[in-house]
This record gives C-alpha cells, sequence and structure tokens, in this order.
C-alpha cells in the first residue's frame, strides 16, 4: 500500500506514544530502587558503627509501594509479564484471540479499577491526614503515585486490548501481537 493508511503501522506509531509515557512512569521505579538502596546500605552501616537511621524500615515500605507499582507499565510495555498462551496457541485465529481480547481487557478493568481505589484511597488519607507512625509523613502522596501508575498500566493494557481485538480479523496485527508470545 503505497502511502496509504496502515492500520498497524498507526497503532504502532500509537504504542511507541503509549512506551514513551511507562518509561516516564517508570523513572518513579528506578529512583524508589535507588533510594531504597542507599538508604538501606546507610541504615546498615550506620547501626553498626552509630546508630540506626530512624525510620529507614517505614521509608522502605512507601519507597517500595511506589517502585512496585511504577514498574509494572514498564514491564507490560516490554512485554515481560507472563500470558499462558500454551493452550490458545493450538486454536484457530479468530477463537485465539476473542478469548485473549477478553482475558486482556479483564485485566484493563482490574487495573482500571485499582487506579480508582488508589485514587480515592488517596483522597480519603489526605482528608483524614493520615501519616507513617514513626516519622509521620503523610501517606496520600503515595497512593497518588499508586493511582497514577496504575493508570499507566491500564493504558498499556488497553493499547495491548485494541491490538489483540484487531487480531482476531487481521492476520498481520495477529503475527504482531503472537511476535511477543512464547
Amino acid at each position: 500500500m503505497g502511502g496509504g493508511f496502515n492500520m498497524l503501522d498507526n497503532l504502532k506509531k500509537a504504542g511507541n506514544v503509549v512506551g514513551t509515557i511507562t518509561k516516564i512512569v517508570c523513572y518513579i521505579s528506578f529512583a524508589g530502587v535507588l533510594a531504597i538502596l542507599l538508604l538501606n546500605v546507610a541504615d546498615v552501616v550506620l547501626a553498626k558503627t552509630y546508630k540506626p537511621i530512624l525510620g529507614a524500615y517505614e521509608i522502605t515500605q512507601r519507597l517500595l509501594l511506589c517502585t512496585v507499582f511504577a514498574s509494572f507499565a514498564y514491564a507490560q510495555t516490554k512485554k515481560t509479564h507472563i500470558n499462558m498462551t500454551i493452550l490458545v496457541v493450538h486454536f484457530p485465529r479468530a477463537l485465539r484471540f476473542i478469548l485473549f481480547t477478553v482475558v486482556s481487557l479483564l485485566s484493563v478493568f482490574a487495573s482500571a479499577a485499582l487506579a480508582y481505589a488508589a485514587f480515592h484511597q488517596g483522597g480519603v488519607s489526605l482528608a483524614a491526614g493520615t501519616a507513617t507512625e514513626v516519622l509521620y509523613i503523610p501517606l496520600f502522596p503515595f497512593f497518588y503515585v499508586e493511582a497514577l501508575a496504575m493508570a499507566a498500566f491500564t493504558i498499556v493494557l488497553l493499547y495491548d486490548s485494541v491490538m489483540s481485538f484487531f487480531a482476531i480479523f487481521k492476520e498481520d496485527f495477529a503475527v504482531h501481537v503472537m511476535s511477543f508470545w512464547t
């Protein structure tokens, strides 16, 4: 198709935009891992030489929450999450991708619900003024980071669902989607 409309190429370009968004969110994860590493090394060294860092454990807990949730979208973009395709890969293309799309959409709804719940919990935490036990760090920002990370994950899952939906009808989409299956 010389210069015409190629839906797969356009959706791949959209996938690049989604990938850029997930990289930005993933920097939260990278920063969290680095901060956890440095904090815990410093805590151990200081515990042996002087005295431990007050609240290091609760800071690590909060950073770990942000780190883990912020990595989901990036991992999905890089197709490192496990898809159990061992059975459906043997089905006819239409049935294979109908089932795969249904499961993908269930994942979209679950992650969207988690994003909404985290955002709502952030509002509850803000209104109630909840904080950590030792250092009294407000909890609401961590819920908002979780909500942002789950929203990015939802976008990636929705993109993958759209790709698998088109794979029901189009062979080029099927080949593209299945190229990530192991």
